[in-house]
Order: structure tokens, then C-alpha cells, then sequence
């Protein structure tokens, strides 16, 4: 009675837990699922989908297979075309593959490691990343698993006929879906002729033939098709055919998103379980052992053969081994519990966890993700204007790009000019941006050539957009009035600024006048006159009070032309456009520009500055109000603010705010009506019991309101001093419109701000080399230390400041280290704020502690001799020093504080 009642419960476990992985198996898989753009292959797979079935069957490449396509043809006419249905397709198969990895392990005999394996695909980073893609992959790796387990039902069952039937559905699938499902019979071919010699089982053999016979004839129709593929030439450049044993190991066990070092450690973990597998499964039985040693050599013997021959292979075309392969660790791992079943459990888990990890970065990793066609379409849709033109330099734009773009900009596919002589390419160039103002330039899937140099030569590029490998780029077109001016302005001592024009209508005051979200189009003519290092250009947009709100650097000619290869005695040209964006106050901007060496990064001087003025103009809000996706909003609120305003969001830089450095706190306003009384913002920072932690009163401009039109949204920026003693949390952000009487008519409370201050400390334990001198009111010099204490000329030495605050300190200074010889003149020198700029000593308390750390570089031609070391403090703008004294209050020369003298050797 006991065991009739135990043996139901002891089987139901382990379908418990294979129900919850594959439950589990399912989440992972549907998480994120559309998250991600469809990349050229699965566009292949939607183009082909979408066509009537006999025209796809006629149209079929001979690289491909038609099972899948058909598929998917059936599946899109039931579910639609939108990324997650697509995608599902490949889901459901990758699932049940897990199932169909269980149930071939419990079949040959080891139910335990049927859910080892099922465990280890559920979260297995390949397979998610093919049960994720709108292909075949997952399909084919279900189809040769339920192969191979029909094939063992069809050689262990006394009644084979149902084994028969699914073997034939099952095999005749896999080659229908792929060519390389070929692997599958050719795996079993081997695994029956181990069987005839080792067993001599001539009934299983006789029915594996005549089941393979009605596989032959299903593939008849299309065989003569499938033979042609020998003479596809490949898609990739050749690989090294002998990499391909261990490339597929990593990719099947713990793929690409593995981070480092577990991509390196964990491959040799498996393949020692896979040795430890193999000999468990063919203890046990060695018909197991046999198959899944076939399912995993012969496919791979074959697969290297093929690249030996062609080298154009990847891990997901074969698939097919990577079940069998965990089947094998699987076993490994079961093997291993026998002797000792902690070490087994805790291997199990970490693969597992490791599993996890990988996952993790492949959900959240944008390095890993696919090119975002996507992103890519909604750039340009959300900021095309009429006059736009969409130029496609890559792949057919059918398979991808126009499942996303919607616009109306006409699109031209530039694939036939890759190779196209120059005459051709200006000739098709010319004629399809005859009647535009401007062009979208899509680049993708190759290195910029002989299109973007017409268009960086014939155009105004802006500032290009990286889509995950796809760069767009908007360019301004010639045919819009422009104005020059003539300049001598010398950057260096070879390089002369002659020329700047700038494109735009003139205003009735004379200015230049450009609407925001158009390009500005700006033309700068050179002469050279002797050989240049690589410059970086800057342009810059300021605002009359001297903000920045657009900086654009650049290398001329839209990065095709570095002033390196600039030619001696030649003038030179360089073309470039200023996007303005669309939440850009309107009013008078002034544009300048600098030019900097790239590799000491020091801006050039002229006798006009660095940033060297090239032309004002007037910005203007754009005729209708631009689409609500062309205006990025960090937080959007949507809160009215009287009868005038809306407020549409904020957002903060740096975000979270630090107490030590200004922080900025962006408003979108949305102005229904011309503001009336001059309204002053006040904005307040407010922690969870009212105490305020940053204020600040500013008048509410906007812009130019008498310009504005209704419906406009701009940005406006405002500086947010925090109070140094605030700590790190969450402070409710409050804003205030108060009119010119002093009420406040209207009080937003809009959200949360982050604030992250830094650590502080206020006792020292231990200060190596006591000083204890000041440096005005409120700072003392603890002590120091320096490492080491005899250096050595061409060598650095390591100086630690002790400072303490005796009060706030009302300055911006900086810490000088300064190294004088014998004779009192200066050798070497460091300057810096405090811990690098992270502690500004405008931000320290009373009583706080700071170790400051800075690194003295010591000149390799100093000669050995006796040094003085001194530190200080000074204005950065002023340049004058911090007053010093000694313990005494007497004061010190230079208002320097001497540390100690240095022996040189």
C-alpha cells in the first residue's frame, strides 16, 4: 500500500521541476523579445515571408531552405508582422527543444541528468539569443532533437510505427530548414552502422533504411536545388577552419555575453565534463554513450571538412550539436554527484549563476545587441522636414529599414554604386537630391567610400548618429541663400582662416535668421601654408550671456579629410551644418569656432582668443510646433503653470546632483500665451521635512516671447548650488512662479532630484610629517608624506596632502606643488584641485579631513642634487596665492608652505 502511494509522488518531482524550467525557459526568452531591432537576416526572413508561397518557392536563393520561410508565411498571416509575433515563431521551438533535450537524457537512461540539461538550456545565452531572432535556428535544433529521440524510440520500442512517423516528419523538417539539417541524418547514418557492427540489429537497422528511403523521396522535389549550394561563394571572409572546435565549445556553452574572465575559465570546465559525460553515458550504456558521441563528432568532422573546402562557417548553422553537447555535460555533472554531490550541486549552480550573469549583459549590453534599424528610422522620421531625402549606402533598405520608416521622404538604395565609377555616382548623387534641401544619409555594414566623399564634398554634413553599427548623418544641400565674409586670421603659424559663409535667410535687422530643427549650414575657407598636424575644428553656439548650448567637434570634411593631409600652398575647405535643436530658446546666438591639436588637446591661439567669432544670428521658433518625439525630456511632468505655460518636464546634469560641483537643472516650458508682469522663477531644493538645501530666484525669460508662436516648446537652463553639508538622498525639487508683487500665484511641486555626496572624514589617526600650517582662515596643512623619499631624476614621486577645514572656505582654489633647486627657480611643478576636482574647497565643513593626493613628475635632466618642496593655494582666476603662515601665525615667503628638502640621486 506505502509504495503504490510513494511511486506517484517520486514521479511527480521531476516533472515539478522540469514544468518550473521550462517555465522558466519561457520567461527568459519572451523577456526583451522586441526589445531589440530586427537586424538583415531577419528582414530576409520578413521580405521572403511576406511574398505569395509560389513565387517565395521560385524566388529562393539556393543558400536557403524553404521550411522555415514557409512557415513563417503561414505564421504572419494569422499574427501580423510586428517584432514580438515575428520572433515567437523561433520562441515556442526553442522551449520545447528543452523538453526534447529532457526527454532524450531520461530516454537513455538518466532521468537526473535530463534535468541537469534541461536546466542548463533553459538559460543557456546561445539558445535565448536564436529563440530571440525571427530565423530558423531554434526550429532546427527541435527538429534534430526530436529526431534523434525517434530515432532511439524507433530502436529500443517493441512498436515502432508511431517512432517511425515521427522520425520522418522530424528528420524530413530538419532538412527542409536548413541545409546544414543534413547534419542530422548523416549523424544517424553513423550512429546505425555502429549499431549493426557492435549489436547486430538488423530489424532497427532495416526500418532506420526504409524510413530514410520516404525521407529521400519527401526531399526529392527540392534536392536538385539544395545540390546547387556548393557553388554559393559564402556571405563572410574566410575564418581559420581549425578555430572551429573551440569556438563552437564557448559558443554553445557559454556564448558571446559571457563576460570575461568566465568566457575564458568555462569552456575548459565543460569540455572536462563533456570527457567525464561521454564515459558516464557509455557505462551506463554504451548505445547512449554512442549516439550522443555521434550527435556531437561527426557533425563537427563534417562542419570542418565543409570550411577546409569553403571557409564560410558559424556556430548557429550546426546548431544541432550544442543539445547534444549539454547532454554530454549533463551527464558530467551527474557523474560527478555519484562521488560527491556537493562538489556536483555547487558546479551546477554556478554554471547556472554564471548562465545568469550572461544573460544579464546580453538583455542590458547595447554592445552586444543588433543593429538598431529602429532607433535609426525614428531618428529621421521624428526630424524630417518636407525637402528631405533618405540615401541608403548598405543592404537593400527593404529588409529592414522600411519595416520601420513611415515618413514621407522618398528613399534611394545606393547599393549599385559601391563599386561604381566616380561619373556614376555624381550622376545618380546629382539627380536624386536635384529637389531636395536636404539628405539622410544611411551608412551601414561597410566603411565610408566614394558616396560620403560627394557628400561631404557637395554638402553640409551635421553631426552623425551611431545606431549600433548603422550612422546616420544629415546633410544641408546647396540652394539656400547664404552670406560670406572675408577674414585673415591666423591659427598657428601655418594655417590661415580666409573666408567663413554662413547659410540663412537675412532678418529685417540685417542678422542672420534661421527657425529651430533646421541646419546651419557653415562654409570655412583656408590656405596652408606649410605641413599640419591633425586639428580637431569646434563650432559653438552661445547664447548673449556667454552659454553654451551646442558644441560639435569634428574633423574637417566630415572626418574624410584631416589637416594632416591638407596640402602645403593649397587652400582648403571645410563644409559642416549645426542641427539647432528643436527646444532651442529663440533670440541672438553668436556662433564661434576653435580648432585644437588632437594629440596634446590644446586649443590653437589667434590673436582673437581660442574661440574665434564667425557670425550672429537670429533664431526663430519654427513655423508649427515640432513633433512631441523630437524633443528628448528626461522626466516629463505636464504640468500647467497658470494660463500661459505648461510645464513639460526636467531633468539635471550630472544626475544624481553633487553637493561639490554646480549642477544644472533643465525646465521645458510650453508657452500657450505671451507672458505677462515679468514672472520670476524661484526654484527650490527641499529634503523630507522642508529644510531647503538649494535655492535660487531668476527672471523667466524664455526667449524672445514676441517671436514665439503657440504651442512651442523650449528648454531653459538654471544653475543649482547645493549646500555642501547636504547628504546623499532624494530632495523634493519645488518651483515657484511669482509675479512682480512678490506672490507666488503658482507652486509646482514637479519630483525627485538624486543628490550623491562624497564621503568625509574628520578625524585623522595617523599624519606621517606633522606641519600644522594655515592657508588663510579656514585651512590647515595637517601634515604630508611623500613616496619615495629619495627619488630619482625621470621618475615620479608620490605627494599626500593632509588639509583640514578650520571653517567654510568662501574660494575656489586651487593646490599648487611646487619643486625649487639651491638657487630658488622653479624645476617642476603640479596643479590641481583638490582630490581631482571632487572636492573644490568651496564644499568642505568645519572640521573635515581631506588626504589629497598628487603625483610629481621630476624632469629626467635634473641633476643630483638638494631640492625644497612647497605647496600652496591660489585663484585660478586671479592667480593670486592664499595668504600662508606657520603654527606661529608668522608668515611664510611666496605664501608658500615649505615641506622638506628633497636629495636628488
Amino acid at each position: 500500500m506505502s509504495m503504490r502511494f510513494m511511486r506517484p509522488r517520486l514521479c511527480s518531482r521531476p516533472s515539478t521541476v522540469l514544468i518550473l524550467l521550462l517555465l522558466s525557459a519561457i520567461a527568459l526568452r519572451a523577456y526583451h523579445l522586441d526589445f531589440q531591432s530586427l537586424w538583415s537576416d531577419e528582414g530576409i526572413s520578413l521580405l521572403r515571408a511576406s511574398l505569395p508561397l509560389p513565387q517565395m518557392l521560385r524566388e529562393m536563393p539556393v543558400e536557403h531552405a524553404p521550411g522555415y520561410f514557409v512557415l513563417l508565411h503561414l505564421w504572419i498571416q494569422l499574427v501580423g508582422t510586428s517584432d514580438f509575433s515575428l520572433r515567437f515563431l523561433s520562441l515556442w521551438p526553442s522551449v520545447l527543444a528543452v523538453a526534447l533535450a529532457y526527454r532524450l537524457a531520461a530516454d537513455l537512461g538518466r532521468q537526473r541528468a535530463g534535468l541537469i540539461t534541461a536546466a542548463l538550456l533553459a538559460c543557456n545565452p546561445f539558445q535565448v539569443w536564436y529563440a530571440q531572432e525571427a530565423r530558423m535556428y531554434s526550429w532546427l535544433l527541435a527538429a534534430g532533437l526530436a529526431s534523434t529521440w525517434f530515432l532511439w524510440r524507433l530502436t529500443s520500442s517493441a512498436s515502432p510505427r508511431l517512432p517511425m512517423i515521427g522520425y520522418i516528419i522530424a528528420t524530413a523538417g530538419a532538412i527542409y530548414l536548413h541545409h546544414y539539417g543534413f547534419l542530422v541524418p548523416i549523424v544517424h547514418a553513423g550512429f546505425m552502422a555502429w549499431r549493426l557492427w557492435r549489436c547486430r540489429d538488423l530489424a532497427a537497422v532495416r526500418r532506420w533504411v526504409v524510413v530514410s528511403i520516404v525521407i529521400l523521396l519527401l526531399y526529392l522535389p527540392w534536392l536538385p536545388r539544395a545540390i546547387r549550394v556548393f557553388s554559393f561563394p559564402g556571405w563572410r571572409s574566410p575564418g581559420d577552419p581549425w578555430q572551429i572546435p573551440w569556438r563552437y565549445l564557448t559558443a554553445y556553452t557559454v556564448g558571446d555575453p559571457m563576460p570575461a574572465p568566465w568566457q575564458a575559465w568555462l569552456p575548459p570546465v565543460y569540455l572536462i565534463l563533456i570527457v567525464i559525460g561521454a564515459l558516464t553515458w557509455w557505462r551506463h550504456k554504451p548505445a547512449a554513450g554512442a549516439l550522443l558521441l555521434a550527435s556531437t563528432l561527426l557533425p563537427l568532422i563534417v562542419v570542418l571538412a565543409l570550411a577546409l573546402r569553403k571557409a564560410d562557417f558559424h556556430e548557429r548553422y550546426a546548431i544541432i550539436i550544442s543539445g547534444p553537447l549539454v547532454i554530454l555535460a549533463a551527464g558530467g555533472i551527474d557523474g560527478l554527484r555519484r562521488v560527491r554531490l556537493g562538489m556536483a550541486a555547487l558546479l551546477l549552480a554556478g554554471l547556472i549563476t554564471a548562465s545568469g550573469l550572461a544573460l544579464f549583459h546580453l538583455y542590458t549590453d547595447e554592445t552586444l545587441h543588433k543593429p538598431n534599424f529602429r532607433a535609426a528610422a525614428a531618428r529621421i522620421q521624428t526630424l524630417e522636414k518636407p525637402g528631405d531625402v533618405i540615401l541608403v549606402d548598405g543592404p537593400d533598405p527593404r529588409k529592414v529599414f522600411l519595416h520601420y520608416y513611415h515618413g514621407n521622404a522618398p528613399v534611394y538604395d545606393l547599393r549599385d554604386l559601391q563599386d561604381a565609377e566616380a561619373d556614376e555616382i555624381n550622376a545618380t548623387l546629382i539627380e536624386a537630391t536635384r529637389r531636395a534641401h536636404r539628405a539622410w544619409e544611411l551608412l551601414y555594414f561597410h566603411q565610408p567610400g566614394p558616396i560620403q566623399v560627394w557628400l561631404a564634398t557637395h554638402a553640409w554634413p551635421a553631426a552623425e548618429t551611431m545606431h549600433n553599427g548603422i550612422r546616420v548623418t544629415l546633410y544641408g544641400l546647396p540652394g539656400i541663400p547664404s552670406r560670406s565674409r572675408e577674414l585673415d586670421l591666423r591659427f598657428g603659424p601655418s594655417l590661415r582662416l580666409t573666408e567663413v559663409e554662413i547659410g540663412g535667410e537675412t532678418s529685417p535687422t540685417g542678422d542672420l535668421k534661421v527657425e529651430v530643427g533646421e541646419l546651419l549650414r557653415i562654409t570655412t575657407r583656408w590656405q596652408v601654408e606649410a605641413k599640419l598636424p591633425d586639428y580637431k575644428f569646434s563650432l559653438r553656439l552661445y547664447d548673449l550671456p556667454g552659454r553654451l548650448w551646442l558644441s560639435e567637434d569634428y574633423v574637417p570634411q566630415n572626418w574624410l579629410a584631416p589637416t594632416s593631409a591638407w596640402i602645403p600652398g593649397q587652400p582648403a575647405t571645410d563644409r559642416h551644418g549645426l542641427l539647432l535643436p528643436w527646444d532651442l530658446p529663440p533670440g541672438p546666438y553668436r556662433i564661434t569656432m576653435r580648432l585644437y591639436d588632437v594629440t596634446t588637446e590644446q586649443p590653437i591661439e589667434t590673436e582673437e582668443g581660442i574661440d574665434v567669432p564667425l557670425a550672429e544670428i537670429q533664431v526663430y521658433p519654427a513655423a508649427s510646433p515640432p513633433p512631441a518625439e523630437a524633443i528628448f525630456i528626461p522626466s516629463p511632468v505636464n504640468q500647467p503653470a497658470g494660463k500661459s505655460l505648461i510645464l513639460r518636464g526636467y531633468g539635471v546634469s550630472p544626475d544624481p546632483l553633487r553637493p561639490s560641483h554646480p549642477g544644472e537643472l533643465s525646465l521645458w516650458w510650453q508657452i500657450l500665451h505671451p507672458l505677462e508682469g515679468g514672472p520670476q522663477l524661484r526654484i527650490r531644493l527641499l529634503d523630507a521635512g522642508g529644510a531647503i538645501w538649494a535655492e535660487g530666484t531668476y527672471p523667466l525669460t524664455l526667449g524672445i516671447q514676441e517671436w514665439w508662436r503657440p504651442g512651442q516648446i523650449t528648454r531653459e537652463r538654471y544653475l543649482l548650488r547645493l549646500d555642501p553639508a547636504v547628504k546623499t538622498g532624494r530632495y523634493r525639487l519645488e518651483l515657484a512662479l511669482i509675479d512682480e508683487a512678490g506672490r507666488e500665484p503658482v507652486l509646482l511641486s514637479i519630483g525627485d532630484i538624486r543628490v550623491q555626496a562624497r564621503p568625509r572624514r574628520y578625524r585623522l589617526w595617523h599624519v606621517p610629517n606633522k606641519v600644522g600650517a594655515y592657508l588663510g582662515e579656514g585651512i590647515i596643512l595637517r601634515g604630508y608624506k611623500l613616496a619615495p623619499k629619495r627619488p630619482t631624476a625621470g621618475a615620479s614621486m608620490k605627494v599626500t596632502l593632509y588639509w583640514q577645514a578650520l571653517a567654510r572656505v568662501d574660494g575656489h582654489y586651487k593646490v599648487f606643488v611646487h619643486l625649487y633647486d639651491e638657487t630658488g627657480q622653479l624645476r617642476t611643478q603640479v596643479d590641481d584641485f583638490p582630490l581631482h576636482g571632487d572636492a573644490p574647497t568651496e564644499s568642505w565643513l568645519p572640521g573635515e579631513v581631506l588626504i589629497d593626493r598628487y603625483t610629481l613628475h621630476l624632469p629626467a635632466d635634473l641633476p643630483a642634487a638638494t631640492y625644497r618642496l612647497a605647496v600652496g593655494m591660489y585663484d585660478p582666476v586671479t592667480g593670486r596665492r592664499l595668504p600662508a603662515t606657520d603654527a606661529k601665525g608668522t608668515p611664510l615667503p611666496n605664501n608658500a608652505i615649505p615641506l622638506r628638502e628633497i636629495q636628488l640621486r
